[in-house]
């Protein structure tokens, strides 16, 4: 067949149709060690090019912007001392018409500062780093909360009232200033032939930013009406979200973010009942508005592998075979998903490409595509290459393995 750029490969990957070879569509959080200086990168866009150069499918990433308070609801921010702990204790205070809101985070002196703090919530070209004064005003949610808060933000359903005034979308300037950024990245993709994701709505892993994990958890069983509610406020203001970035025109794909939806926490009935319909709901809306849809999920596709073929989702994001305690079967969710949904991994990141030998990583490309190809599938190491825990010779030894396997020419 006739060679194809790169986000017709990625796109033909996603529905299932032929390509003239399997995408390496990897994804990226951070860095590569060792990167040669002709190779570095300043910003996704550069990534783009560089990854382009040697032959991968890379997307541009459209970052959904982070949820804040709406303009009208007044915040209060300031530093206290714990008394129970060295740490300072980092404060905010929602003051709505239902209710004040006030949560507490440790700021954790040995790890508070780190660079990999804000990874999770990158700026429009990619960029995750922020000055260092800004660290001491918290958002609304961060993946850091989780086991640092004194007090999370919500703590049981009486909170919900004041939690639904929290949850809107941008509205003003902040709202154009995100579709202005959005247009402009769309326009580069556009530019280098490549595909764009926006990033990202969630359900599941909201009791994770702003809830006591252990709390939630006991509430699933205990406080169903009030799991069910606080999950609905969420997707009423991910729907939302999601219209926005349809009626601004500029993602290909957009991805849910499931890192936390693993049946260590949730089971398969609860993931059933609570998340899978509510994730299928995006998947409507996102269809209905002309985009793909992208779950990542990191774990858990063995046992909720006859749930996954049943939701409305085109692709998922996340699966290799160390995951799990090393459970996942790649042949049977491959048969379970079939041809209505394309998996989008094969190979662990930081343990198999960061750490292992080269027979290792020839191994576990060669078995990705032999056993989740040739159809539906996008070869990626999962989740990401995060916390620059691979070199460019571990890295480029995955490429060339890939090449191989793939038969992808020149």
């Amino acid at each position: 067949m006739e060679k194809m750029n790169s986000k017709e490969r990625i796109i033909a990957a996603i529905k299932n149709q032929e390509v003239d070879y399997i995408p390496l569509g990897q994804l990226f959080h951070s860095t590569i060690l060792e990167t040669p200086k002709d190779k570095q990168w300043k910003n996704q866009f550069e990534r783009a090019k560089v990854m382009k150069e040697l032959g991968l499918d890379p997307l541009i990433d459209i970052w959904m912007p982070a949820p804040e308070a709406p303009p009208e609801i007044p915040v209060r921010k300031w530093m206290e001392d714990d008394l129970d702990s060295p740490h300072k204790l980092l404060c905010a205070a929602y003051e709505t018409p239902a209710g004040t809101l006030t949560t507490k985070v440790q700021r954790t002196d040995a790890d508070w500062y780190e660079t990999t703090h804000y990874k999770f919530l990158p700026q429009w070209d990619g960029h995750a780093h922020r000055r260092i004064d800004e660290y001491d005003r918290i958002d609304m949610m961060d993946d850091y909360f989780t086991r640092r808060f004194k007090d999370p933000l919500v703590t049981g359903p009486q909170d919900l009232d004041a939690f639904e005034y929290l949850l809107k979308p941008p509205s003003g300037g902040y709202r154009d200033l995100w579709i202005k950024q959005a247009k402009e990245a769309k326009r580069i993709a556009d530019q280098l032939g490549v595909a764009t994701q926006a990033r990202r709505v969630a359900v599941g892993d909201w009791f994770m930013w702003v809830a006591w994990i252990e709390d939630f958890c006991i509430q699933m069983i205990d406080e169903p009406d009030y799991v069910d509610r606080f999950y609905t406020i969420i997707n009423n203001y991910n729907k939302e979200i999601v219209e926005m970035v349809i009626e601004a025109e500029v993602a290909d794909i957009i991805q849910y973010r499931g890192w936390y939806d693993t049946p260590d926490y949730w089971g398969t009935d609860r993931y059933k009942n609570i998340l899978a319909p509510r994730i299928s709901e995006l998947g409507q809306k996102i269809h209905d508005g002309g985009s793909l849809f992208c779950v990542l999920l990191t774990e858990g596709y063995t046992h909720y592998k006859d749930i996954l073929a049943n939701m409305d989702v085109d692709v998922y994001l996340g699966l290799e075979p160390l995951a799990a305690r090393k459970s996942e079967d790649f042949a049977a969710v491959k048969s379970a998903l079939g041809t209505d949904h394309c998996i989008w991994g094969g190979v662990n990141a930081c343990v198999t490409v960061g750490m292992g030998r080269d027979d290792e990583i020839d191994e576990a490309v060669k078995n990705a595509l032999e056993t989740l190809g040739p159809k539906g599938l996008i070869l990626n190491a999962a989740m990401y290459f995060y916390d620059d825990d691979v070199t460019w010779e571990r890295f480029m030894y995955f490429v060339n393995a890939w090449k191989k396997y793939a038969k992808v020419k020149g």
